[in-house]
């Protein structure tokens, strides 16, 4: 419990350009982000990728668990 709340994990917004009408978009996590380069490569892909902000519900985590 503790570990996690000690651990902030940054998470990235990847989205496929070119797949269709809609582009794909995934979140993943820091050390995911090469893997995902690296695939749209493969597949002849663009990719963009962007950093994703916390959630809302984390900050009122932090501050309950620091009363």
């Amino acid at each position: 419990m503790t570990s996690r709340n000690q651990r902030a994990v940054q998470l990235y917004e990847i989205t496929y350009l070119g797949t269709g009408p809609e582009p794909e978009v995934r979140t993943v996590e820091a050390g995911e982000v090469a893997a995902v380069i690296e695939y749209a490569g493969e597949h002849g892909m663009q990719a963009r990728v962007r950093p994703c902000r916390r959630p809302a519900e984390e900050p009122s985590t932090k501050k309950e668990g620091a009363s």
